[in-house]
């Protein structure tokens, strides 16, 4: 059985300020304190005292603070004097120092822990040397701390961004969750991005964004996730979740998800760092709001090409995925449309998804597939659909075997590939009634113009109408532009012959091109979730349309962008400072919303909407 008390230093008259303080009970629970620290004092005298020195990270990163705490076991008091080390400068003027003595069995010891703030300047493996401690007219050295300093793009970015925070050490810490970590090419894992923390965090904000290189992303909304508390290396912490995404390596090889830097505000009482727990518990004393630097660990894979032989049909699909196929018409007449849908749904990257094109007979017109994709993020996992639409119409009749249609994916769970089948398609196609009376028995006039399904017309017996007008055909108008319009026609096709060759020789022209068209559409599914008052989808989508337009526009990783390299693109590309102004308000409106959603007024969102549109078109002019 054991209890323990911390000793301080206190001005019993500081009680007077605080609200609603009974001075009679605290000024009972001093006395009864102070007899009980003279008690502990005498029976601590004498004891053997040991030194030892440790720090709070042994694997730092250049320039982001750490703790450095010497510990004092036995006797009463002692100071400290930290080492110099050119690699690790440990700054005398931030000190924070805690004590406590402990009865267990009758026995009495004593730990008093004095930290300092460290922060590593130079990369590689270090020694921090010995502290000093002066107590009781001895002098003891602790033990030396071996100490790696590694060199990152967090490191550096948070060197200019993160002055004036300290780190936030063991108290508050990002600890990343992956469910896996050995993948085959275009296999999904999910990493969730965990903040542990002891103190009141009031706000955390990210810093920098989650830079995958050769992934594909999809991002998960952590909103409206619980909090939780969690047990962790034997202590108690609050959980919540910041982040969570689900990567889909593109490559094979030693891939890496690199970490990233935060910050928050956290609620730290100077009185409770410098004379420990048990004043607090006196006094309640009130805190200050501290911003301290939390840093995400990077995340590494080791990723595998696909087996061999790949299933012919295959294309890149790999998950856990179901394949319909339909025809929604068996019998029809010539030249009546007949719709092909397929369907693939499950679970895996659902935006990469082959879009089925099968092949036809050659008597059917084919037109290009409409495609649908709907994407759920709603769990650990990212599931979905993509459709597949194809209207054909049948120029001749029969009876045609469309034959089947074949989907193949890779299933990492089975470690096998997979081929699923469409039914296989039968078309009766009969000839069009019209068509066939009309020609078999001569019952429409000759002298008019049918077009039929079978593209046939009647040649004119009539020759009536065939005069000479009043007007030579050379003087007609109508004549030099019929003349030239197979040379128009022809340059016209060769342009866009060319534009095509462009397109696929120049990706940034390509993705210039499209980036209007793209955007459009994204702004318009942005009305649509407007109109159906789901703010949360909407901000997503106004950020998305936003982002990959300017991503598409000069040819950037649109996943990669962070705000601060978003402006630097457009400022580099002589954008007004006004319109990059007014792109940085609307995306950090949005992040704000994701982080801390509020409901916003009507006005307010179609404002946010026009300002976007007006963004966009204002971009599409400039080079």
């Amino acid at each position: 059985m054991g209890f323990f008390v911390e000793p301080c230093e206190f001005d019993i008259f500081a009680s007077r300020k605080v609200k609603g303080f009974n001075r009679k009970q605290t000024m009972s629970r001093i006395v009864v304190a102070i007899v009980s620290l003279l008690f502990l004092s005498q029976s601590l005298l004498g004891q053997d005292v040991s030194v030892r020195a440790f720090v709070s990270e042994s694997n730092a990163v250049l320039g982001s603070p750490i703790y450095y705490t010497v510990e004092i076991q036995g006797g009463v008091g002692g100071e400290a004097i930290p080492p110099t080390s050119d690699a690790i400068e440990i700054q005398r003027n931030s000190v924070s120092t805690s004590q406590s003595v402990s009865i267990v069995n009758g026995q009495m010891s004593q730990t008093k822990s004095i930290t300092f703030v460290a922060i590593p300047k130079k990369e590689g493996k270090h020694v921090i040397p010995p502290a000093t401690v002066k107590i009781g007219g001895q002098t003891l050295s602790t033990n030396s701390v071996a100490i790696t300093v590694s060199k990152t793009a967090t490191a550096q970015s948070g060197s200019a961004n993160g002055g004036g925070m300290i780190s936030g050490g063991n108290e508050v810490f990002i600890r990343p969750i992956v469910d896996k970590t050995k993948l085959v090419v275009g296999e999904g894992a999910t990493i969730t991005y965990k903040l542990y923390y002891k103190v009141n965090v009031r706000q955390y904000t990210n810093e920098e964004d989650i830079k995958p290189e050769g992934f594909w992303v999809e991002r998960f909304d952590v909103s409206k996730l619980p909090q939780m508390t969690e047990r962790y290396n034997g202590s108690m912490y609050h959980v919540a979740v910041i982040n969570k995404i689900q990567v889909f390596p593109t490559r094979a090889g030693k891939l890496e998800v690199a970490g990233y830097k935060g910050s928050c505000e956290a609620l730290v009482s100077e009185i409770r760092r410098n004379r420990g727990f048990w004043f607090d518990d006196f006094f309640a004393a009130p805190g200050r709001l501290q911003k301290l630097s939390v840093v995400a660990p990077p995340v590494k894979f080791e990723v595998s090409e696909l087996p061999e032989p790949k299933p012919s049909g295959f294309s890149g699909a790999v998950g856990d995925f179901k394949f319909s196929a339909t025809m929604d018409k068996t019998s029809v007449k010539a030249g009546e449309a007949v719709t092909l849908k397929f369907t693939i749904e499950g679970e895996g990257n659902v935006n990469l998804l082959p879009t089925i094109n099968p092949e036809l007979p050659a008597e059917f017109e084919k037109y290009e597939p409409k495609v649908d994709v709907k994407v759920n993020k709603n769990a650990s996992v990212v599931t979905g659909w993509k459709t597949t639409e194809i209207t054909v119409i049948p120029r001749a009749s029969g009876k045609f075997d469309l034959g089947t249609v074949e989907f193949s994916y890779y299933n990492p769970q089975k470690k096998q590939y997979v081929t699923l089948h469409s039914p296989r398609f039968e078309l009766n196609v009969e000839p069009d009634p019209k068509a066939t009376i009309a020609i078999a028995s001569g019952s429409v006039e000759k002298s008019d113009i049918k077009k039929f399904a079978a593209d046939f017309r009647f040649i004119k017996t009539n020759s009536n109408s065939l005069r000479l007008g009043a007007t030579p055909l050379y003087r007609a108008w109508w004549f030099y532009v019929l003349t030239l319009l197979p040379v128009g026609a022809v340059a016209f096709f060769l342009v866009l012959q060319r534009r095509e060759e462009q397109m696929k020789a120049d990706v940034a022209f390509a993705r210039s091109v499209k980036a209007s068209p793209e955007a459009k559409k994204r702004l318009k599914r942005a009305k649509e979730l407007l109109q159906q008052n789901d703010q949360q989808a909407f901000f997503a989508e106004i950020e998305n349309a936003l982002v990959k337009f300017i991503g598409d526009r000069y040819n950037a990783d649109d996943h990669a962008l962070r705000k601060d390299e978003l402006k630097a693109l457009l400022l580099s590309k002589q954008v007004s400072p006004d319109l990059v102004d007014k792109t940085m308000r609307i995306l950090e409106k949005s992040e704000f919303y994701r982080f801390a959603p509020a409901k916003e007024t009507k006005d307010d969102l179609n404002q946010l909407y026009d300002d976007a549109s007006r963004i966009i078109s204002e971009l599409s002019k400039t080079r």
